[in-house]
Order: C-alpha cells, then structure tokens, then sequence
C-alpha cells in the first residue's frame, strides 16, 4: 500500500503525541489499559506526562485500522487520523517515562527528519519520535507483514538513546500482575504522582550521529 503525503510544510499540526493501548494484554490476563496504579489508571501516567508539555492534544489509541497487526498498525492508524509534522508515541505500559524524555524525542525529530527512540535492555523501541514521511515506510512494512517495530528502527538513519541507570525506572514495562504489583509498591514507597517530568540525567545517545 503507498500511501501520498502531504509536503511536510502542509501540515499545520506541528507535533501529536499517541498513547497506543490497542494490544491484547496477553501476559497480564487482562486490559491492561484500565488498571489502577496510584491514583490513575496505567495509561493515564503516561497521558498526564505528555499532557504537561502543552503540544496539543494526546490521543488513545485503542482500535487499529489493521486489527492484531502489532504497534506498528497502532503508530499507521494515530498518524491516519491525525497528520503532524512530527508524531510521539508512548505505549500504555510504560508509566513512568518522563515529559523531558518525550520532549527531547521530539525537539531531535523535528531537527534531523529522522526517528528518535530509545534503547532498553539491548531492544530499539517506545518512546519514539518519528517526522510524518515515516507513514509510508510503516505502510510497505504492513503490507510485507513485517510487523516488528524492530523492522521500522533497522534504517541506519534511526537515532537511538538510552536512560542512565539513575533513570532506568522510566524504561519499566508493566505487563504481568507481578510487574503491575510491584510498581504499586514502587509508588507508593517514592511518592511518584503524574505528571512525570524530570530526571537526573541526559539521555545518551547509543546510535546515529545528532551533530
């Protein structure tokens, strides 16, 4: 499937931010999206996070175009619905990732036309920035069944950064009851509310040139 963009200076919207929560849930039992942690349900964290950078609205998204096609059908059908110069997503089970995380993604996005994401245990992937041109890419790879997002980052053009160890709860992935049982615990004994927006270090970037 080709998919015709728009020229990028056609777009007005500068920036959308996408929270995906359209996957199965498989190894929590359960919808993960609805789940209480602290005072919010899981996917709010995130959504409050990117709320606090005042870019626009920040979408759900729950239903994709391409049913069970993975995240990669999550990220065609936020950028389907609602064209941007440069596109944010988050993932529902990743809580604790901080705004200047998000913003940083998108500030390198948006200056280089190029994917920015971020490394956690050895594996591209959420948070990312991505420019609009990336729809097309994302398009051919559905259409080839490639439905990794391993496959989209494989470009050598993708800029990669990782959380310092300080950090490294803002690469926490919630997606067993163990996991969820223990970030409560987390919570509680920090004291973390959402919005989330600092943290300790810079990222640092593990792929690509950002000189």
């Amino acid at each position: 499937m080709s998919i015709l963009l728009p020229p990028i200076q056609e777009l007005e919207r500068p920036t959308a931010i996408h929270v995906l929560a359209g996957g199965q849930s498989r190894r929590m039992g359960r919808n993960k999206v609805d789940l209480m942690l602290g005072s919010l349900p899981l996917a709010q964290w995130s959504q409050c996070s990117a709320k606090s950078l005042n870019q626009g609205e920040v979408t759900m998204v729950r239903e994709d175009r391409r049913s069970g096609q993975g995240p990669l059908a999550g990220m065609e059908t936020a950028m389907l619905a609602m064209p941007a110069r440069i596109h944010l997503f988050l993932t529902c089970d990743m809580p604790f990732v901080s705004s200047r995380t998000m913003e940083e993604l998108i500030t390198v996005s948006s200056q280089h036309q190029r994917i920015a994401c971020m490394q956690s245990r050895g594996f591209m992937g959420f948070p990312m920035a991505a420019p609009n041109s990336t729809l097309s890419r994302i398009g051919d790879l559905l259409d080839a069944r490639q439905r990794r997002v391993q496959s989209l980052l494989s470009v050598p053009s993708a800029l990669c950064f990782a959380w310092h160890e300080e950090d490294a709860a803002e690469a926490w992935n919630i997606n067993t009851p163990e996991d969820l049982a223990i970030a409560r615990e987390c919570i509680e004994r920090e004291g973390w509310v959402a919005p989330l927006i600092d943290r300790q270090k810079p990222l640092n970037c593990v792929q690509g040139n950002i000189s």
